[in-house]
């Protein structure tokens, strides 16, 4: 019986463990930056940001450069889709407009890419992929950083103390005189109340 109850605690925890350690690698799967380079012969290319946000849905920021309009016969729309880091059918992320935009998805993504579309209702990529790039992690999140110091922490630091003019070397003399004055007359009242105290 006990140790059953001990093999059922142990196995427990290590559950716990486990499930800490996939759901922790989970939630930052998809948070990070990608370069989404032109498969073909144009300059196309888009800068993305995805960024975790409380309500655990991925907040997604796109700035592209040197998009053609029109893409081609008919072709007016851009796409952004997600590759879902568990595998699976590509996620609409959406249009791309003219080169800025701003997405949300809870579905964690490792790779993501861009098709030209004729409609912007398919749920599905049907239009080549221009372009494609994969997820890369925020390495200045991931590492552990010192602290530098700031130039005004260096600046007080290295700033020379004043030097004291004569007459603050007086008084600073005249005080610690005093006090000297007043500690060996405290000790000369207590070696005489002591030597006249009846025995």
């Amino acid at each position: 019986m006990y140790r059953r109850f001990v093999f059922s605690v142990a196995f427990g925890l290590i559950l716990i463990f486990l499930s800490a350690f996939v759901f922790t690698r989970h939630s930052y799967a998809s948070e990070g930056t990608a370069e989404l380079r032109s498969t073909n012969e144009n300059s196309y290319r888009c800068f993305v940001a995805s960024i975790q946000m409380v309500n655990l849905n991925y907040r997604i920021l796109v700035s592209c450069r040197d998009l053609l309009y029109p893409a081609g016969d008919d072709i007016f729309t851009y796409m952004l889709w997600g590759t879902p880091s568990a595998g699976g059918r590509a996620v609409k992320l959406g249009e791309l407009g003219l080169g800025r935009a701003e997405f949300e998805t809870k579905v964690p993504f490792s790779n993501l890419f861009v098709t030209t579309e004729k409609s912007k209702k398919d749920r599905e990529p049907v239009g080549p992929v221009v372009m494609r790039g994969d997820l890369k992690r925020i390495a200045f999140l991931d590492s552990q950083i010192s602290p530098t110091p700031t130039e005004a922490a260096e600046e007080d630091i290295t700033t020379p103390a004043p030097e004291l003019t004569t007459k603050d070397r007086l008084v600073s003399g005249v005080k610690r005189a005093g006090v000297v004055a007043a500690l060996a007359l405290v000790a000369v009242f207590g070696l005489v109340f002591v030597l006249t105290r009846p025995r």
